[in-house]
């Protein structure tokens, strides 16, 4: 076996331990039919570092291969993540769509929605880990453009909104003002952040399939993220004010706040297939680590992501004290 091979097949087996590391919180009988495999054209056809292909019955991962020569997520926890929402969409799939393939595709085209949810029901398991897709993510699209120092002090705080943002749940920083105090601080790795598809520190909220119109709870469609990015790249160069950014995005439905006190974002997901006493074990755990960074920051985001993450462990509590 040649030394590429081996360094593939050592990093297969990697995913294959995130894969049995998801069982212990995650589980349901149709996953044991799964294989892990290596397709790098995963990677040359969707620009993907890992995929599931539902009626093949397969998680594959895509790099390194000739286009990205190292391992995108290369942590046994982003690992896990990535498994985690990988995975989490077979549950939205059930719930939502009785498993009409082409109906969910269809969503997952034109809106952000099934991947905040599959984000969403991660998180009800493995926080953590679905923090560290976005932070090795971000370092793996900024070194393949030549940006490998990163973003220094910015990089914890946009992670978080990030993941909040990925999630579907409440953010409370300027976020505007945040991007153009990055991009005048860190302006050539920000230029290459700008590079990605999509901004998800705007996204609005998680929600089923039924709301994805409904404007009161902020911007999920795919092109009206794209014309976010662009607004914000005009922002942070001042060829627009910051009042007039404001009213472009009022005019998209632009909130990343839950504006009806009775609507819940977490419970956009149902807890089918999480294992509860586990994930809850694991939960609060990383609740203290946040509220912990929250009494030492400036920013929202480490309160917001302890308060996202309470909500989601109240739920599961009530849950698992009807089962009683």
């Amino acid at each position: 076996m040649e030394e590429k091979d081996l360094q593939i097949e050592k990093i297969r087996m990697a995913w294959y331990e995130a894969f049995k590391m998801m069982q212990k919180y995650y589980e349901s009988e149709s996953f044991k039919s799964f294989k892990i495999e290596y397709d790098a054209s995963t990677w040359y056809q969707f620009n993907n570092p890992a995929l599931i292909y539902p009626a093949e019955r397969e998680m594959r991962f895509s790099t390194p291969n000739s286009h990205i020569n190292f391992d995108y997520y290369p942590s046994l926890l982003a690992k896990f993540g990535i498994i985690g929402h990988n995975f989490a969409y077979l549950a939205d799939i059930e719930e939502y769509y009785s498993y009409n393939f082409s109906v969910f595709l269809w969503e997952q085209k034109e809106y952000i929605t099934p991947l905040q949810r599959a984000n969403l029901r991660a998180a009800h398991f493995s926080p953590d880990a679905v923090v560290e897709v976005t932070r090795e993510g971000l370092r793996s699209f900024l070194k393949a453009r030549g940006e490998e120092k990163g973003i220094g002090s910015f990089e914890e705080p946009l992670v978080i909104i990030e993941t909040l943002g990925l999630m579907g749940m409440p953010r409370r920083d300027n976020i505007p003002n945040f991007f153009k105090e990055m991009s005048e601080d860190k302006e050539s790795a920000f230029d290459k952040f700008l590079e990605t598809p999509y901004i998800f520190s705007f996204a609005g909220l998680a929600t089923p399939p039924a709301l994805n119109e409904d404007k009161n709870y902020g911007i999920r469609r795919r092109d009206e993220l794209t014309h976010v990015k662009s607004l914000v790249n005009r922002y942070v160069r001042d060829d627009m004010a910051y009042g007039e950014m404001s009213t472009e995005l009022e005019k998209l439905g632009y909130t990343t706040k839950i504006e009806d006190s009775s609507y819940k974002p977490e419970d956009s997901v149902d807890l089918r297939w999480v294992k509860l006493d586990y994930a809850m074990e694991r939960v609060k755990k990383v609740i203290s680590e946040y509220e912990h960074k929250a009494a030492h920051s400036g920013f929202y985001c480490y309160a917001d992501m302890a308060d996202a993450l309470m909500r989601i462990y109240e739920k599961e509590r009530t849950a698992c004290r009807s089962y009683i």
